[in-house]
């Protein structure tokens, strides 16, 4: 069969064409390069091995491979947390949620940041403590295993004492210390009870 010069000229064409496709990976990914979720995986194995400034690089360059990726967030404001750097903590906590992180992620977080605030939000924290509770009452932090819904209600029990809330921060301690023999209607009730929580921030602080 004869090719007429217009046929050879399509063909050429779509040659040229697959090939410029090939070449850049076929347009997806940016030429193959790690994608937001990869780069936030590694980025959690940077912060499970303690080195937070490494995981920062990472969850920063999943930000900018999608600025949507709310886990990238997350993982963010764990690390800027853990270098006591609580604004950008608690900032990128707001994006991991305004991004649709929907888990107790970002509110487990927050809590210790918002009360380790100067000046603390005692609050604030409390709210965030018991955003994540609710979301799941038996939380425990994948990326950190020292890290769980004890921390979360003695947060809340640390918060509700600095408040002089000492009904409810009895009731955070009951939850942790069932046991506990506080009596409320004692003279040294609030000694008691702060020394109560002292002993369990040996036991379950962050």
């Amino acid at each position: 069969m004869v090719r007429t010069k217009a046929l050879n000229g399509l063909l050429v064409g779509l040659v040229s064409s697959l090939a410029l496709l090939v070449g850049c990976g076929g347009g997806g990914g940016g030429g193959g390069g790690p994608d937001a979720a990869s780069l936030t995986a590694e980025g959690w194995d940077h912060y499970e091995q303690g080195e937070y400034n490494d995981a920062i690089g990472k969850f920063d360059a999943a930000v900018e491979a999608d600025p949507s990726y709310a886990d990238a967030y997350n993982g963010l404001g764990w690390s800027y947390g853990k270098l006591d750097s609580l604004a950008e903590a608690l900032a990128n906590f707001a994006l991991c949620i305004s991004n649709g992180g929907t888990g107790p992620e970002p509110y487990a977080g927050q809590a210790p940041v918002l009360r380790d605030l100067d000046p603390p939000q005692f609050s604030n924290a409390i709210t965030a403590a018991t955003t994540a509770l609710t979301k799941d009452s038996d939380f425990e932090f994948e990326h950190h295993e020292d890290f769980d819904w004890h921390d979360l209600h003695l947060i809340k029990a640390q918060c509700y004492f600095a408040l002089a809330d000492y009904t409810q921060a009895l009731a955070e301690v009951d939850i942790l210390d069932p046991s506990n023999t506080i009596d409320p209607n004692a003279s040294g009730f609030v000694t008691d009870l702060a020394e109560v929580i002292e002993d369990l921030e040996e036991d379950f602080g962050e």
